[in-house]
């Protein structure tokens, strides 16, 4: 199961795609949908996809957030596993001991501007 909440307060803060659940299976198409949607009504840079209290995410989930991230979009998330995959799609290496005690942070990562991919 897969919630998005699709949250656009004011013009001028970005537009913000809340995922819950688990990205897998058929739900990544579903994510890509929303986010392709959302693509048409503002800039790839001007959203936010903040993965709140996703449990699981497969290949084709990761594969979703690197097109979303390498777009321009901008990716949030917390848990050890969301924190770990956000962190490698931008290329970054996480420390293992960054799980130690399941800290509740929030990683966020923003790309350099993508080409609309």
């Amino acid at each position: 199961m897969l919630k998005i909440s699709v949250r656009n307060e004011t013009p001028q803060k970005p537009l913000l795609l809340e995922v819950e659940g688990r990205l897998a299976g058929p739900w990544v198409e579903e994510l890509e949908r929303s986010w392709e949607a959302e693509r048409q009504k503002a800039p790839s840079a001007d959203i936010i996809v903040r993965l709140s209290s996703v449990s699981f995410i497969d290949e084709a989930g990761k594969e979703l957030l690197t097109k979303i991230f390498r777009a321009g979009a901008k990716l949030e998330g917390s848990g050890c596993m969301v924190r770990a995959v956000i962190a490698r799609i931008m290329g970054a290496v996480f420390p293992a001991h960054d799980c130690e005690g399941e800290s509740r942070e929030i990683i966020a990562a923003q790309s350099g501007g993508g080409q609309g991919e």
